[in-house]
């Protein structure tokens, strides 16, 4: 699904950004992405989203190498990955459904189509009886789910999220952690990068840590960090 190998990255004043990053997800894995406020996660965000090309190293995106991926050919990858982010970033004028069924409309869905997708998706985040709702009738957790329906709602076979948990309460967290991982369960290879530490001590789940643009930990069931 996800393939890093001998991967750097700087920014654009020269600064390294990821120093020889090489890490493999395959298909069906769950895998959190952590480290501090700079330690080089939204890089390796942008990476895999095709938003940025490494400067060297080799970096592969469902069976993709994008760093030969051509410009025209960037949106037809990104409709294979679903992308939920902390903010949720719905469209405040749009219903729960619409803001759902819009991500079908962008890519020319079939009306039927759309039809029958929107509420099996918002069933599937337990939001079926809630699609009239605009988001600011819904509780950030709400807001959240609906985000999830619309990453969901095209059948991607990765599921990549950022900070999914960091505007909500613990008890609700929990809840959003317990929602994507039935998710994995259902066959969704799903890639978290957060600050939770107590949603990554909890799930024990595989946890990738970066350290100043370097991976300094690959455990298949770790927590958010090692104890000096």
């Amino acid at each position: 699904m996800i393939s890093f190998s001998n991967v750097n990255y700087s920014y654009q004043k020269g600064t390294s950004a990821l120093s020889d990053i090489s890490f493999h997800v395959d298909k069906g894995e769950f895998v959190f992405l952590v480290g501090v406020s700079g330690a080089g996660k939204s890089s390796v965000l942008k990476l895999i989203f095709r938003e940025t090309v490494a400067g060297s190293g080799q970096v592969a995106v469902l069976a993709r190498n994008l760093n030969r991926l051509r410009r025209r050919e960037v949106p037809y990858l990104r409709r294979q990955i679903g992308v939920v982010y902390q903010d949720f970033r719905l469209l405040p004028e749009k219903t729960a459904a619409e803001n759902v069924a819009f991500a079908l409309e962008v890519i020319e869905a079939n009306p039927k189509e759309i039809k029958r997708q929107v509420p099996r998706v918002l069933n599937l985040v337990g939001l079926g009886d809630k699609g009239a709702r605009y988001p600011h009738q819904l509780s950030g957790g709400e807001q959240q789910r609906v985000a999830m329906a619309r990453a969901l709602v095209n059948n991607p076979p990765l599921l990549v999220c950022d900070e999914p948990t960091g505007n909500l309460d613990p008890d609700t967290s929990w809840q959003i952690m317990t929602l994507l991982s039935q998710i994995n369960l259902l066959g969704t290879t799903v890639f978290i990068a957060t600050h939770d530490k107590e949603v990554v001590d909890r799930m024990g789940r595989r946890v990738l840590e970066l350290q100043d643009g370097r991976l300094v930990r690959d455990d298949s069931k770790g927590v958010y960090r090692h104890e000096a």
